[in-house]
């Protein structure tokens, strides 16, 4: 992978991880139960993607 393809990737997770921090803060403000539990499946889906393309990334090496 270039260098430029790397910076993309660390772009991109930087984004995801920036998204999940207020994914979390938005669940815990939230008193609508059903709000929050749809906030929490989508922290869960991007915090599984963030993982996995972590994973990616470490079998790269």
């Amino acid at each position: 992978m270039s260098s430029k393809e790397l910076l993309y990737l660390e772009d991109f997770l930087g984004h995801e991880e920036y998204f999940l921090t207020h994914l979390k803060e938005a669940k815990d403000c939230i008193d609508d139960e059903k709000l929050s539990k749809f906030i929490g499946k989508l922290e869960k889906k991007n915090q599984a993607l963030v993982t996995k393309f972590y994973e990616l990334l470490q079998e790269g090496e």
